[in-house]
């Protein structure tokens, strides 16, 4: 009888324990144009806070505005979420640049900035290597110099793929701050448009695109001006438009990217598999197409709630 009982409770507790799911962090990669506006800010408070709730294990943030403070700002960023040895990469062949609000003040007033940055698609290179084939979820919310220079990149120390295998390798989704649908022309993919079509005609895994409309329902910001006087977010969208709020462009796609599969399906919705062109002046254009790999998505969630969400994200530490 005692033994029965031993039985019972043993096989009670296995159950239970195949019963449970434990989170599993998203493994990401950000790719942003920190400089130009507020949301790329915002957007690495919201990375950030998706670490500290286990969803998201952050291997690098890369950088691809040619500002030369914006990976100091990405340094001070992570040291201030306390996160400071995430690798950041920093774009290398001429890129866009674009006078900012706020990077060189967040470089050179908040502790953490670095004083050397490694080329991008070398830190690309190896941190897709050390990772288990179809396991990473890249996002980017700024231009796709990056990204294309990637794909076109050739074996080297860390792997003898070229760079479009390495991506087909190692590489589970892209998360694409970029567009608007089912048309439109935008900033992320007109200021390096060349790169934009070249990432979108040939990325050889699926892409989910978050389009400029979406963002623009999604006005976040204005809380910070509780944050405290220590906070360089809080700082950032004082500089920016004395906390008026910015569309969360940026912010939704991070979201997005760190969300699970079952979290994702109760904040978005996602279209049917189509095609996304992009013409050679950065506008582009959406064809449903039942074998695309290519999809963009709607939120669901109410606006004030997503709103709210992320407001919260950005304040948290």
């Amino acid at each position: 009888m005692k033994t029965n009982i031993i039985f019972l409770c043993a096989l009670l507790f296995l159950c239970t324990q195949c019963g449970s799911s434990e989170m599993v962090p998203q493994k990401l990669i950000l790719d942003t144009d920190i400089s130009s506006d507020a949301d790329d800010v915002g957007a690495v408070a919201v990375l950030h806070a998706l670490a500290r709730e286990q969803r998201a294990d952050i291997l690098a943030v890369m950088v691809s505005s040619g500002d030369p403070f914006s990976a100091p700002a990405v340094s001070v960023l992570n040291h201030y979420f306390q996160k400071p040895d995430i690798p950041v990469g920093r774009v290398a062949r001429p890129r866009a640049t674009h006078e900012s609000s706020y990077s060189e003040t967040l470089a050179t007033m908040f502790a953490g900035a670095r004083d050397i940055y490694p080329d991008s698609v070398g830190l690309y290179r190896k941190m897709l290597a050390a990772q288990p084939d179809h396991s990473v979820t890249i996002v980017t919310i700024g231009f796709l110099t990056n990204l294309a220079d990637l794909l076109v990149s050739a074996g080297d120390q860390h792997s003898p793929l070229g760079g479009s295998e390495l991506v087909r390798k190692k590489v589970k989704l892209l998360v694409c701050m970029g567009g608007d649908y089912p048309q439109g022309k935008e900033w992320n993919f007109y200021q390096d448009a060349r790169s934009a079509q070249q990432v979108v005609q040939n990325w050889p895994t699926r892409i989910v695109f978050v389009g400029f409309s979406l963002g623009l329902q999604v006005l976040t910001g204005q809380p910070l001006r509780e944050a405290p006087e220590s906070s360089p977010v809080k700082q950032v969208y004082l500089l920016h438009n004395q906390f008026a709020g910015r569309p969360s462009w940026d912010q939704l796609a991070v979201l997005y990217a760190g969300l699970d599969e079952q979290s994702r399906e109760q904040v978005f919705t996602t279209s049917e598999p189509g095609v996304n062109e992009v013409s050679a002046d950065g506008a582009n254009s959406w064809q449903s197409k039942r074998s695309g790999t290519h999809y963009f998505v709607h939120p669901i969630e109410a606006s004030k709630a997503l709103t709210d969400r992320i407001n919260d994200m950005m304040q948290s530490r």
